[in-house]
């Protein structure tokens, strides 16, 4: 290994214990830190985001560990995090690992030559086969050089919408240079564009039976309710393989959130090699809440190319919910008279 043997041939060892997730992120990082005394470790951790292997983990779980990571590197050197690791690492980790590796030094659509250099000598460390090698790193780099489905900012400075009942008003958050469309039907309006933004409010007035109910079962009862029928019957059916996701009651704000997974459900379309035109596939988010007699109901959706670019489901569900309480901030509700 030459210049590595001293990371790679070393006999040091750390008292540490590793879960298969960790060994594979401690194995990674280190190729990364011996190629690159300067990688940075954000770059790892968004990888890491990527791959289903860290599917459950939660922001607090994955800081905690890069923190064991760099503890263990501070008091028992590379050679020592390397070895522990590898001994708690499942043989069936192995390619997931020198792919999360590899993906470290894609840039520009390629890998440079002294990366490759380093990769050839890093897979011999982990026992890859050239062939599974070279395969690897083809596919990571068709992988992490696709165009990004970037989340788009909201323009929420724009001119102002009055809902034709008067129960709301807010400044319109698309541009119609980009595409913004503005789609009413009765109780409810639609804000998108070409670029990915999905805002919709969906509002009915609470009175009779509703406000019955309300009354005797209260409003976390009725919001449930509400939003799992609304859900169940309006927008999973639409979508083949859809599902819900989470739910959860917001006490302090007194609203039902809900995330679903539709395949095929985004409001953007892609063409691949000439081929039709495709929808991708989005996460959206709803929020019920009542206000001034009407019941609301606030969806956004988060568009993604593959699973692989989404984080953890915690993180993706707290990103739709912040998105979506940006929006209701600019909302200005009125009693209807």
């Amino acid at each position: 290994m030459g210049k590595f043997d001293k990371i790679f041939n070393s006999e040091d060892k750390s008292a540490a214990s590793f879960t298969p997730e960790e060994s594979v992120a401690a194995v990674a990082l280190v190729g990364a830190e011996a190629n690159s005394p300067d990688a940075d470790a954000d770059i790892l951790e968004s990888i890491l985001w990527d791959s289903e292997i860290f599917a459950e983990y939660s922001e607090n779980d994955m800081s905690a560990m890069f923190q064991k990571l760099a503890g263990i590197i501070a008091t028992d050197g590379l050679g020592a995090l390397f070895n522990t690791a590898w001994e708690s690492m499942p043989d069936e980790l192995v390619l997931d690992t020198f792919a999360i590796t590899a993906a470290m030094f894609v840039a520009d659509g390629e890998v440079s030559q002294k990366h490759l250099a380093f990769l050839q000598e890093f897979q011999q460390v982990l026992g890859v086969e050239d062939e599974e090698a070279e395969e690897i790193i083809e596919d990571v780099v068709a992988a992490y050089s696709q165009v990004d489905v970037e989340e788009p900012d909201l323009d929420l400075d724009g001119p102002l919408y009055v809902s034709p009942e008067g129960n709301f008003s807010v400044p319109i958050p698309v541009d119609e240079q980009q595409g913004g469309r503005i789609d009413e039907e009765e109780g409810c309006v639609t804000f998108s564009d070409d670029f990915g933004v999905l805002l919709k409010i969906d509002y009915f007035p609470i009175t009779g039976e509703a406000a019955e109910l309300i009354e005797s079962a209260g409003e976390l009862a009725y919001l449930s309710s509400f939003l799992n029928t609304f859900i169940d019957g309006g927008i999973l059916p639409k979508f083949a393989n859809s599902k819900l996701l989470h739910t959860e009651y917001l006490e302090d704000e007194e609203a039902y959130f809900a995330v679903v997974d539709l395949p095929g459900g985004a409001t953007l379309s892609v063409q691949e090699n000439d081929g039709p035109l495709t929808r991708l596939d989005a996460y959206r988010g709803l929020m019920a809440f009542i206000a001034d007699d009407f019941c609301y109901t606030v969806s956004c959706q988060r568009i993604y190319q593959n699973k692989e670019e989404l984080g953890s489901l915690e993180s993706e569900v707290e990103g739709i919910m912040n998105k979506i309480f940006e929006f209701i901030e600019t909302v200005e509700f009125s009693p209807v008279e």
